[in-house]
């Protein structure tokens, strides 16, 4: 358990200092009523949050009285209690001892606020407080360093803990600092961290450390900013050793763009390339292009940030690297990143393009002539030409992306609509959703830019095989030469769970492709196979396989979960009916990554957007969509795999199984309930999916609809689906035998004999009742194991 949890659950001042004992792993130690010693260390503990100068003024009375004895004064002195802890040197402290002007009490727990005062002139300066909720893994690294060196050693930044370190750097001190965004805190960091109190440890970066007697100033685009309260500025520090050790300083500078307000990196871009993944890029342009490609091509970087893209370049004048901030120039020019390579601000989806979408030059005078001669050589294919390399990691950002358009997304919001808004994205006619793309953008005018160029990039896999990227596609043409797909969680600051991939094209050559095989790379670069990507666009979408009934005039209640009533007004759906239905389905998305958690069986209309009705005569259709979708569990690697029609005819067998497994399958969240409110009404919720008659499983009253039971009588199951019946109906038995307390009734609306196996299995887990679900289980894995490799079989899915 860790330290801040004992701690939280400490009831006693015992509690607290054998929490601390075992966090500090201290041996060989005495417990007192209120302290711990050891050889090393003094501790005085307190169950209740209290002063450190009061603990301290505690402590020093029975430090003073060991002294007045002869016996041993361990060199470290600390003070604990359930949120905080302070550590100092003894000998610190001791001149105060020998100071006769302090009344000292008679007993220890006699020393009161006014003795403190007293203390606290000779101690404030010297000892270092930890907040356990922030801190508490660099106190213990403190201590135990401390015991092992003789002295208070401060916690050291590395790269390891720099993410950690700039969190609280923020909330210490960058929170502190008056008038700057969140945008310009990475910059302020590094200017205080490479400084060693004195003078800087890197010259000339951007952002600059200055100090007006004992205050600490920044100095930043040439405004001067101060702390509103240095306080926390002086516990930091107090913590947190700096500068960096000299064989860190540049790597930190590097990882600048692992620092910055996600939504400046998804814009700008910045999500650092691991070194470990850009040597594996390396290895691959070496093996796609050949041995001395570094020789014979320029690379063009556009979207570099801090260079850790170019680092691994043995050839740096043949290096050209350009980003949208300058301060990311001034960072790598600071740290000596790719000294010879030319280095330029160039925001490449607006500088120097006209108003009809041109690119002319002139427009900034930008860009170094050497480059636009490199440029224009390469257009003429004048002999002796070197090619030109694209070699980037470009923004991830869409214009339309859920969360760059939510009210809730505040300012970010706002900013997200350039993205679209770019002058390339302006001249984009035609590419329909591709075209929000930001690095779609970068595509569309290096292909207008440097037609030829051979482009390696870092980027999601919408371009290979998204279906809304089927227009972008049609002119999207190059080579593939090779490449491999790196799990998301290698970058810094990328949410979810999904493939990147590192892919090289050459554009100078028309070979469309249907599919690409691309290795498989972990996060930490080791290889696990192989993956194919297909083009989906020969084979229809599986969204598009059910005519989705239209409504009628009856009214409906619409859902927004099994048993809870829709609450949006805006875009309300599902609040009418369709001819012959008996319930809605919900279907996100038309791939692995929506699947999870965008399918499920209601027994009304679904509130919002991405649902149909599910009718008699579509219900075998879709019980086979529901089990597709949820039969594979997405991945990292495959959750942009999308869902097919099915390449041949479908067996009855294959039919009744899927309405056996969605019937089973927890996202079947169909229900029998009355009252329900929503529109000022009172709604009955009639659930036409129990297979099962009032019967079979000893239902204490009639079931409204006994369609499902009907229907499934039809049918002529497989045995792994008839035992799943079985045993699905000796639990359907037991929910109808037990009794359950008010409490459950009323939470998962108990209250009318057609309960749906979303409330059984609800209500069974409320009752803390044991019921056995693995005789279910097994049969229900068992019906699985059969489905899964027909999804492949018939072509939902390709592998």
């Amino acid at each position: 358990m860790k330290l801040t949890e004992e701690l939280a659950r400490a009831t006693t001042e015992e509690d607290v200092k054998d929490a601390y004992i075992r966090a500090l792993g201290l041996q060989k130690y005495s417990k007192g009523l209120v302290d711990i010693r050891t050889e090393e260390i003094w501790v005085e503990a307190k169950h209740v949050p209290t002063p450190p100068v009061i603990m301290f003024a505690q402590l020093l009375f029975y430090v003073r009285d060991a002294r007045k004895k002869g016996e041993h004064v361990p060199p470290f002195l600390a003070v604990i209690d359930t949120e905080k802890a302070a550590v100092m040197e003894t000998a610190k402290a001791l001149p105060i001892l020998a100071d006769k002007s302090i009344q000292w009490p008679k007993s220890g727990s006699a020393v009161k606020p006014a003795t403190a005062m007293q203390v606290a002139p000779y101690i404030e300066t010297h000892f270092v407080v930890y907040k356990m909720e922030s801190h508490a893994k660099e106190f213990i690294h403190a201590v135990k360093n401390a015991i092992k060196a003789g002295k208070l050693v401060r916690t050291p930044i590395t790269p390891d803990n720099l993410r950690q370190v700039f969190d609280k750097w923020v909330a210490m001190i960058g929170c502190e600092i008056e008038g700057v965004g969140e945008v310009d805190y990475a910059l302020l960091f590094f200017a205080d961290v490479m400084h060693d109190g004195n003078k800087a440890a890197i010259a000339n970066l951007p952002a600059r450390l200055l100090h007006d007697g004992d205050r600490p100033l920044f100095l930043l685009g040439g405004k001067t900013y101060e702390l509103s309260s240095d306080r926390g500025y002086r516990s930091f520090w107090a913590i947190y050793h700096r500068p960096p050790d000299a064989e860190y300083r540049a790597y930190l500078l590097e990882r600048r763009d692992s620092l910055l307000p996600l939504d400046e990196r998804s814009f700008k871009g910045a999500f650092y390339t691991p070194l470990h993944i850009v040597d594996k890029a390396y290895d691959l342009l070496a093996q796609t292009l050949g041995k001395n490609w570094q020789q014979k091509y320029i690379v063009w970087d556009m979207c570099c940030g801090v260079g850790n893209l170019e680092v691994k370049h043995s050839n740096h004048r043949n290096i050209f690297m350009s980003t949208l901030d300058k301060a990311d120039i001034d960072v790598m020019r600071a740290s000596h990143t790719c000294a010879a390579a030319t280095k330029f601000q160039y925001d490449y989806l607006n500088d120097d393009i006209n108003d009809f979408g041109q690119i002319d030059y002139a427009l900034t005078h930008k860009m170094p002539p050497e480059l636009q001669q490199a440029i224009a050589d390469a257009k003429a294919r004048k002999k002796g030409a070197k090619k030109i390399l694209v070699l980037m990691n470009p923004p991830y950002g869409e214009a339309m992306n859920v969360d760059n358009t939510t009210a809730s997304s505040g300012k970010n919001a706002e900013s997200k609509k350039g993205i679209a808004a770019t002058r390339v994205g302006a001249s984009m006619e035609g590419l329909g959703y591709a075209a929000r793309e930001l690095f779609v953008q970068f595509l569309v005018r290096i292909q207008r830019e440097m037609p030829g160029a051979t482009i390696a990039m870092f980027s999601k896999l919408k371009y290979v095989n998204a279906p809304n990227f089927a227009a972008f596609r049609e002119q999207w043409t190059a080579k593939y030469l090779g490449g491999f797909v790196v799990h998301s969680r290698a970058f810094d600051g990328l949410k979810g769970d999904f493939p990147i991939g590192f892919l090289v094209w050459d554009t100078a050559k028309h070979a469309p492709v249907e599919s690409i095989t691309a290795k498989v790379l972990d996060k930490d670069g080791y290889a696990l196979g192989e993956k194919t990507f297909f083009r989906e666009e020969g084979q229809a979408p599986l969204s598009e396989w059910i005519v989705r009934p239209r409504s009628n005039q009856q009214d409906a209640l619409p859902l927004k979960n099994a048993i809870t009533p829709a609450t949006s007004t805006k875009d309300l759906r599902g609040a009418k009916w369709a001819d012959g239905a008996v319930g809605s389905m919900i279907v996100f998305g038309n791939d692995l990554q929506h699947a999870a958690q965008g399918t499920a069986l209601l027994s009304s209309g679904y509130g919002n957007a991405g649902a149909f009705f599910v009718t008699q005569d579509n219900l075998w259709q879709a019980a086979i969509v529901f089990s597709v979708r949820r039969l594979i569990r997405p991945t990292w690697l495959n959750d942009r795999d999308q869902f097919l029609q099915p390449n041949e005819a479908l067996s009855d067998e294959f039919k009744s199984d899927c309405l056996v497994w969605m019937l089973f399958n927890s996202s079947n969240l169909s229900a029998g309930a009355n009252g329900l409110e929503w529109n000022a009404k009172k709604w009955p919720l009639v659930n036409h999916f129990i297979p099962f008659t009032e019967r079979e499983v000893g239902a204490p009253g009639r079931f409204e609809s006994d369609f499902m039971a009907r229907y499934i009588a039809k049918l002529r199951l497989s045995p792994q689906a008839k035992q799943v019946m079985d045993e699905g109906r000796k639990l359907w038995r037991q929910f109808h035998a037990m009794q359950f307390e008010k409490k459950i009734r009323d939470e998962y609306k108990l209250n009318r004999p057609d309960a749906g196996w979303y409330q059984i299995r609800q209500a069974f887990k409320a009752s803390g009742d044991a019921v056995d679900f693995e005789p279910f289980a097994t049969a229900y894995d068992a019906l699985s194991q059969k489905l899964r490799p027909l999804v492949y079989q018939y072509g939902f899915l390709r592998h």
